[in-house]
Order: structure tokens, then C-alpha cells, then sequence
């Protein structure tokens, strides 16, 4: 599967100059306020294609619905858990009253059967 030169890599790269090899690579970072809390490092941050069913209520010529293929996805986070039946993956989180990292949301489980390919995003 071709990824690079796809409308979000551009996307990525116009925004947050992210240089593409094997792996997704940040070169580099936005410059944060003094008093925003640094980002805690716990979890590796991922983009992963994977997978999922596709379905459709219409009528359709039978050569079509032959044809119809699974939707291919995109899915961008920071990766909190993964083992041999799941990915789970959290893009948000907030912070608690210490500073610390507080309560975790937008939440993506993923079977690990359904992911075709990741790229763990450095430098998050």
C-alpha cells in the first residue's frame, strides 16, 4: 500500500514537518508556553492503517456488491495498550490538579487481526 505522497502524509508534513522513511520521523517541534505541562512520554504515538467492515443499506446490481471491499482506515494516537487481540489507541488526555497526567479520552480499540501497517511518530 502506498502511503507516501497521500493527502495526509502532505497533510502531516505541511504541519508538522514530519520527514518519511521507513518510520514516520519528527524533525521538529512547536515551541510550547512556559505554562503549558510537558507532554508526559508514557505511551508511544502511533498512525496505524487498519481495516474495518463496510456496509451499505442500498440496492445494488450484484457486480457491485461483489466488488465491494473492506474500508481501509486511519487512525492516529497514543498507543496504551496492545497485545494479540487489541490496539487500543487514546488522542486525548487531560491533565489533573498536580500537573499529571489526569483522564484519558477519544479512545480507538482496534482488533490487532484488522491492522495492516503502523508508523510510531517520534519526538511526541
Amino acid at each position: 500500500m502506498a502511503i507516501f505522497g497521500s493527502p495526509l502524509c502532505t497533510w502531516l508534513d505541511n504541519n508538522f514537518k514530519i520527514e518519511y522513511n521507513k518510520k514516520m520521523k519528527k524533525v521538529k517541534s512547536k515551541k510550547f508556553k512556559n505554562d503549558v505541562p510537558e507532554i508526559p512520554f508514557l505511551y508511544d504515538f502511533f498512525l496505524i492503517y487498519w481495516e474495518d467492515i463496510q456496509s451499505d443499506s442500498s440496492w445494488k446490481e450484484m457486480d457491485d456488491i461483489q466488488n465491494m471491499k473492506p474500508a481501509t482506515c486511519v487512525s492516529t494516537g497514543w498507543l496504551v495498550k496492545k497485545d494479540k487481540k487489541v490496539h487500543i489507541l487514546m488522542s486525548d488526555y487531560n491533565y489533573n490538579a498536580k500537573g499529571e497526567m489526569g483522564d484519558g479520552g477519544n479512545t480507538t480499540v482496534i482488533p490487532t487481526k484488522n491492522v495492516i501497517k503502523k508508523f510510531r511518530i517520534d519526538g511526541l
